[in-house]
């Protein structure tokens, strides 16, 4: 028998060969494109969370230029600056008066955000007439119930410097980024770097809330 393949024999070999590779990929091609796409999966995840935080962070950003020039068409028309109210209240620039947007919607606040809490003790006596005659709103077409993060909007009005759980911050006028009623959906610390970074928050200190200022006296 002749030591040497015949072309018959080499013919057959060869579409075997081919047969045999057509079968599937091998357990280590698979393994190598399972890798592929989980790495592709945590490049495609941490791009989807770094444009949401980004698109959060820019809302917010534009709650607070809208405020800024609600509170300063407020002190042009009263010739003082709205009171302090609660957390989800809103101290004036949508209706005369400090009212509530999620007890409009039939969702109102329980506990100690179900009153406004109204504080002007910087206004005159007789405020609430002032406002009354002079209000020339609306100065926002109307009152964020919610944050980008779930939470709440809270206006501070601050006649001389205070502290936030442990961060000082001048007299003024800001708003509060906070969670919600219910103390949940609170800024994360990583959010709140971001706020800080994107020179949103005042305070510059992580506090489990963001101070955006609308006046620093």
């Amino acid at each position: 028998m002749s030591k040497f393949l015949t072309i018959s024999k080499l013919k057959n070999l060869k579409l075997k060969t081919r047969k045999r590779g057509g079968l599937g990929f091998s357990l280590i091609e698979v393994l190598v494109v399972i890798a592929i796409i989980g790495i592709l999966a945590r490049i495609l995840l941490t791009a989807f969370a770094f444009a949401r935080d980004a698109a959060a962070i820019s809302a917010a950003g534009t709650i607070q230029k809208n405020m800024i020039t609600a509170v300063e068409l407020y002190y042009d028309d009263m010739g003082f600056y709205p009171p302090d109210v609660n957390r989800g209240w809103d101290p004036g620039f949508v209706q005369p008066l400090p009212w509530n947007a999620d007890e409009a919607a039939g969702d109102p606040p329980q506990g100690d955000f179900a009153t406004s809490g109204t504080n002007c003790d910087h206004c005159p006596l007789n405020w609430e007439d002032i406002v009354s005659l002079n209000w020339n709103g609306p100065y926002m077409t109307n009152w964020p119930r919610f944050t980008p993060w779930n939470g709440k909007y809270d206006y501070n009005y601050w006649g001389t410097a205070t502290n936030r759980y442990g961060c000082p911050i001048p007299a003024g006028v800001y708003i509060g980024v906070q969670p919600d009623y219910d103390e949940n959906h609170p800024l994360t610390e990583k959010l709140e770097q971001k706020m800080i970074d994107k020179e949103l928050e005042y305070e510059e200190c992580i506090n489990g809330e963001s101070q955006m200022s609308l006046l620093v006296f």
